[in-house]
């Protein structure tokens, strides 16, 4: 029977409430937030065994379909729920979403070599005692505590409990904050979208929520709804930066006004802006929840991880976060004996200065089949194919003098040029001054550049 997967809808909550129970662990269970960001992921549900199945693939996205079974893994009926995902996501696999490090290890036991692990930092929501909100007291808050009181000595202030008569003045608050921010217009424009939707089924939802006046100007406000009995998370947190130390005070201020039942505050994710991961590392969180991703491994990218170690000898968590986040069958390259793969060459595209990039990465064969051109072989294929995609340049980082002068035939520049990678996977040599990248240009108007600088898509 396959998958029958449809939109998240309102009258959807009391079902997902029911199998959430209590087992809520990260934001991302939060019903609401499914509701609120369903366009932006692609979130749709269809129901399998005694499980809820997520769905979430944007129309414009490229990788692969993500999954999340809901709430966790821990049913009888796991594999035939795999079984019905494997079918519903096709022959080039599959992600499982939102894992804790115990699924991982299940899933390890029960499936040795069947899936590759990554950790996402970005994604790792950060988790809080409610009580030190609630004073900022100690040493590592003290900055927290001094904007609070700063905030306190310099205006008039009140707080009240957010209701709908608050929400107009949120919406323009919104507006004003969108006008002094630079981000991401695709993103903004849909946390707009779900901020709205929020608000607009903001009893539906049992969301709770706090609004900070100065006078009788709102200048910040925040709202979000429970994990389970004893989280709560933060959906929201919007505030006007020209009142100093807002930001904490309307933080404290909500707090202190939760139910006491909730102990732990969850103010979600980073998403990898460095600003946003400062700011929540500044309120001293209790943990990091971790959320691993699990992508399902065919035997070519089991063949792969295999050689990529034999040959590089890095550590097996390595190796899955690389080929996790840059295995695209599109752009992996291999040559094949006996039915296994002796020799691969990764493009990966990337952003940088000088346009797009394909860089060439765990170039590798198998011991016994080399010297027999095969590593050549899937370089010009790479090359090939970066130059059907209309990539400026290809780069590639050579381990020593002798490769240097290896990939010169393929028309490589001798110079090197210093690379640096702003991806948290580090796809050079490990270390930085020893990043140095032969080029090749794949326009003739090429630009001059004494580095590059090099964001891959993941």
């Amino acid at each position: 029977m396959n998958l029958t997967f449809r939109p998240i809808q309102i009258e959807d909550q009391s079902l997902f409430r029911q199998h959430l129970q209590d087992y809520g662990r990260v934001c991302d269970h939060v019903f609401a937030n499914l509701f609120c960001w369903r366009e932006y992921y692609g979130n749709q549900w269809a129901a399998c065994a005694d499980r809820l199945i997520i769905r979430s693939q944007s129309a414009a996205s490229h990788s692969l379909p993500r999954y999340m079974i809901y709430p966790n893994i821990h049913t009888p009926y796991l594999p035939q729920i795999l079984e019905q995902i494997g079918e519903d996501a096709g022959a080039d696999g599959y992600v499982l979403l939102q894992l804790s490090d115990e699924e991982q290890k299940k899933l390890q036991q029960l499936y040795p070599d069947g899936f590759l692990y990554d950790n996402l930092r970005f994604r790792a929501d950060y988790l809080y005692e409610t009580r030190a909100f609630q004073t900022f007291s100690g040493r590592k808050l003290a900055a927290k505590r001094n904007h609070v009181n700063k905030f306190k000595s310099l205006y008039s202030y009140h707080y009240e409990t957010l209701t709908s008569k608050h929400f107009d003045a949120c919406l323009q608050l919104l507006h004003q904050w969108r006008e002094h921010y630079a981000g991401d217009a695709t993103h903004l424009n849909m946390e707009e979208i779900a901020i709205r939707r929020f608000l607009d089924h903001f009893e539906e939802f049992g969301l709770l929520g706090g609004a900070l006046f100065v006078k009788d100007d709102l200048v910040a406000f925040t709202l979000g709804s429970p994990i389970n009995s004893h989280t709560f998370d933060i959906h929201v947190e919007k505030a006007d930066a020209r009142y100093e130390g807002v930001f904490p005070m309307i933080s404290q201020q909500f707090a202190l006004h939760l139910p006491p039942q909730y102990t732990h505050i969850n103010r979600e994710e980073d998403l990898g802006l460095p600003g946003l991961r400062q700011s929540k590392l500044s309120y001293q969180p209790l943990r990091l929840v971790e959320k691993r991703t699990a992508r399902l491994a065919d035997d070519d990218l089991r063949d792969i991880v295999r050689l990529w170690q034999a040959c590089f000898h890095d550590e097996t968590a390595f190796v899955h976060t690389c080929l996790s986040r840059y295995y695209d069958h599109r752009r992996v390259f291999v040559r094949k004996m006996d039915g296994r793969v002796v020799a691969v060459c990764l493009l990966i595209p990337c952003e940088s200065e000088v346009g797009r990039v394909g860089y060439l990465y765990g170039i590798a064969t198998e011991e016994v089949y080399r010297r027999q051109g095969l590593a050549g072989e899937v370089i010009r294929e790479a090359i090939g194919s970066a130059r059907a995609c209309a990539m400026d340049a290809v780069a590639l980082i050579p381990e020593n003098g002798d490769l240097r002068r290896y990939y010169e035939k393929f028309g490589f520049t001798a110079h090197a040029l210093p690379v640096r990678f702003t991806n948290d996977c580090d796809l050079g040599t490990g270390e930085v001054t020893r990043d140095m990248a032969s080029v090749l240009w794949l326009n003739e108007a090429h630009p001059e550049v004494g580095a590059l600088t090099l964001t891959a898509e993941e």
